[in-house]
């Protein structure tokens, strides 16, 4: 039975093979055919004083020549055309982002698909249609999406526009053109959950994401909604590299080269050239990761060094005290900041740790290199829907501001409605837009006390106890819970009718990592299985 179900199981495999191989002939035949050009001219507009539209990825306008027929998964994967709406007025104000289909496209809107962020894609036709804004230009008119900006406040979108996969070589669709322009309408705000009949967070939050005034639509669009990918961050961030002019002075402090070969105990790692600055003479920049990389160093007296014969740059150089108290030097070759030198300057005596004698080099800059934050794709935010414990949960993802809420005289940022209709949010200060520790309750410690495993514990046991379970049982409170219960009770205790009880979780479950500590006793370190999760 084993055997004919391997064999069934090839076959099935061949078969795959073969239908996608004659379904690559047909497409390759046909898409000889496809003489089709989807584009975007011209400037972009708002209908309105009070918003103002900035291109983030001008140079990403849709502009697809010779296009085919390519499937959701293809279209998703398009580079997108991103934008920025801000309201510059001082008032509240909603706005609605159209599609206007220009009157010298030839293109049915039916044959163009479209995904704005990761709402649900759909072929144009399927949209709701408005009014157009200019007769002169336009013919036809789709809604994308809708929004509200406070005084201030920007929104980020990205939009893609392929063809639609069940296009076939017998549609109208040979040597087409199709033209549109992304157009903003704005008026005052008139939405308000409260004045359409919606009584509670739970069905304003869901009713906000999309300016609607039927929760059951607002939760339809979430679920249709892309799945995110959870491989990278949202927004997708890239790094620039970022060049200026640095004319300053930098010193740098490293060992005595008298010391090199001394015999002196604190000197026994120094060599005759881990002792001076290194210079690297080339760079690369990691644009995923913000850094760079630095090569090629040369170690020599700097005096000997004629800067301006070729680049040299530096990240971060020095002196560490090991704990044996010997002289470790450090030249860094990655950094996020690096320096091109100008000219060697000086060069004094200094000591070490106050101890130790070293010198201290002293160098004029020419250039800094550093790196800008360029978000590719902001698309990947807003409200989704996933399944927890107690049934569907919808959760923020991204850089979103739309998700403050004023409860008990502060400020709070909803971070997801749970399964069971609570609502989740975390502390954001007294004010408005708080940052820092103004967005804090204070600081504290943990636990006051440290030396043994159960500490870990924002409940622990009886820290002379043989067990894990002795020693892991929920008896006596941290430090850090203490502080957080007094809080509450200062501050919430008049409002816990409106408060629901939740676990916190402390998983204190041991690491399955080989010759790992047993949580109880101290001759070896404990790893937790957070520890097997995140490394």
């Amino acid at each position: 039975m084993l055997t004919k179900v391997k064999e069934n199981k090839i076959k099935i495999v061949i078969i795959v093979i073969l239908v996608m191989l004659v379904f690559t002939l047909i497409i390759g035949f046909s898409y000889a055919y496809w003489q089709i050009t989807i584009n975007q001219p011209g400037t972009n507009k708002i209908a309105s004083s009070c918003f103002s539209l900035e291109l983030t990825k001008e140079e990403n306008a849709i502009n697809l020549q010779n296009t085919y027929p390519i499937t959701d998964e293809e279209g998703k994967e398009l580079t997108p055309y991103s934008f920025t709406i801000t309201n510059t007025c001082d008032m509240f104000a909603s706005y609605t982002i159209t599609l206007q289909v220009s009157k010298e496209s030839t293109l049915k809107s039916e044959y163009v698909a479209s995904m704005l962020n990761t709402n649900a894609i759909t072929t144009l036709n399927e949209l709701e249609t408005t009014e157009i804004s200019d007769e002169d230009l336009y013919k036809e008119a789709y809604v994308l999406g809708t929004g509200s900006l406070g005084n201030g406040d920007s929104e980020d979108y990205t939009l893609r526009l392929w063809l639609d996969e069940d296009v076939t070589i017998e549609d109208d669709v040979m040597n087409k053109k199709f033209s549109s322009q992304i157009v903003i309408i704005a008026s005052p705000s008139t939405y308000s959950p409260v004045e359409n009949g919606i009584t509670t967070l739970h069905d304003a939050i869901l009713a906000n994401e999309y300016q609607t005034t039927d929760v059951s639509v607002a939760i339809e669009k979430i679920k249709n909604k892309q799945e995110p990918d959870f491989t990278k961050t949202a927004p997708i961030i890239n790094w620039l590299e970022k060049e200026e002019s640095y004319p300053n002075n930098i010193a740098y402090t490293m060992p005595d080269p008298a010391d090199v070969g001394s015999g002196k105990d604190y000197a026994s790692n120094l060599t005759a050239t881990n002792v001076y600055v290194g210079f690297a003479t080339k760079y690369t920049f990691n644009a995923e990761e913000g850094r760079y990389y630095l090569t090629d160093f040369v170690y020599q007296d700097p005096s000997t060094i004629d800067f301006n014969s070729q680049n040299y740059y530096i990240c971060m150089s020095g002196t560490n005290v090991n704990s044996a108290h010997k002289l470790s030097p450090d030249n860094s070759s990655s950094c996020q900041t690096i320096y091109q030198i100008g000219n060697y300057e000086s060069v004094s005596d200094t000591t070490i740790s106050s101890t130790y004698p070293g010198k201290k080099y002293t160098f004029k800059m020419k250039k800094r290199y550093s790196q800008v934050e360029e978000e590719s794709d902001k698309s990947d935010k807003g409200l989704y829907i996933a399944p927890d414990d107690y049934g569907d949960s919808y959760y923020y993802r991204g850089s979103v501001n739309n998700n403050y809420v004023s409860f008990a005289g502060f400020y709070w940022r909803i971070i997801r409605i749970n399964g069971d209709g609570s609502i989740r949010l975390l502390y954001a200060g007294e004010i408005p837009g708080a940052t820092g520790s103004a967005s804090t309750i204070g600081t504290s410690a943990f636990n006051t006390n440290s030396k043994k495993p159960l500490y870990v514990g924002y409940m622990y046991g009886n820290p002379e106890g043989s067990t894990i379970e002795e020693v892991n049982a929920n008896e006596n409170d941290s430090t850090i819970k203490t502080k957080l219960d007094e809080w509450y009770t200062n501050n919430l205790s008049p409002y816990s009718k409106y408060l629901a009880d939740a676990g916190f979780c402390n998983d204190r479950t041991l690491s399955t990592k080989e010759n790992n500590g047993d949580g109880v006793q101290t001759d070896k370190t404990t790893y937790y299985a957070t520890y097997d999760r995140a490394y």
